[in-house]
């Protein structure tokens, strides 16, 4: 099976997941110091952005936007959403990346090829966390009305679950190195 990255030697893969990675952390930490201000957890909202990438139905995503209005901190959900539109470039390729050279450091010990289809799968988080992206700018304008909220949750879910599974699979292959060596 074919990677997304077949066409760059494994040095040049290696490097770009290095730029990649350090370009996540910094986004990361830029997003989360960005949205402290939207954690509200006497209001419900222990998570912050996080709260409205699941808002389960139009009740919950209306209480956490009337929270921020109230709070004047709205925008800054909105600054902090227009970033992740940057991030999400960054993260999927990392995770894929990642995979990528972790299945070819084990390519002998399975037929099964998990991060070939990992790396191919986690890059599917780029459209959702766009489509996460618009759906929660909707609802940040006052559009909280179904199914705006159920579908973002359903985007949101899909997207954790594949990021999920890329760092289970990464994990995996660690602690498997980390064995190997003992």
């Amino acid at each position: 099976m074919i990677n997304p990255y077949f066409l760059l030697s494994g040095k040049i893969q290696a490097y770009l997941l290095a730029v990649f990675f350090g370009i996540s952390l910094v986004l990361m930490f830029i997003l989360s110091d960005i949205g402290k201000v939207l954690i509200v957890k006497e209001k419900g909202i222990p998570c912050g952005i996080i709260n409205i990438e699941m808002p389960f139905n139009q009740q919950n995503a209306t209480s956490i936007v009337k929270v921020w209005n109230d709070r004047n901190v709205t925008e800054t959900a909105v600054k902090q959403t227009h970033l992740d539109f940057l991030y999400l470039l960054f993260y999927p390729a990392t995770l894929s990346l990642a995979c990528v050279l972790l299945d070819n450091s084990t390519a002998g010990l399975t037929s099964i090829r998990a991060g070939i289809l990992l790396s191919w799968g986690v890059l599917f988080c780029i459209p959702l966390d766009a489509c996460e992206n618009f759906l929660i700018l909707k609802m940040l304008s006052g559009n909280c009305h179904s199914p705006i909220p159920e579908f973002t949750t359903l985007v949101a879910a899909l997207k954790f679950f594949l990021i999920a599974i890329s760092l289970m699979y990464l994990l995996t292959g660690f602690v498997y190195f980390l064995i190997k060596r003992l």
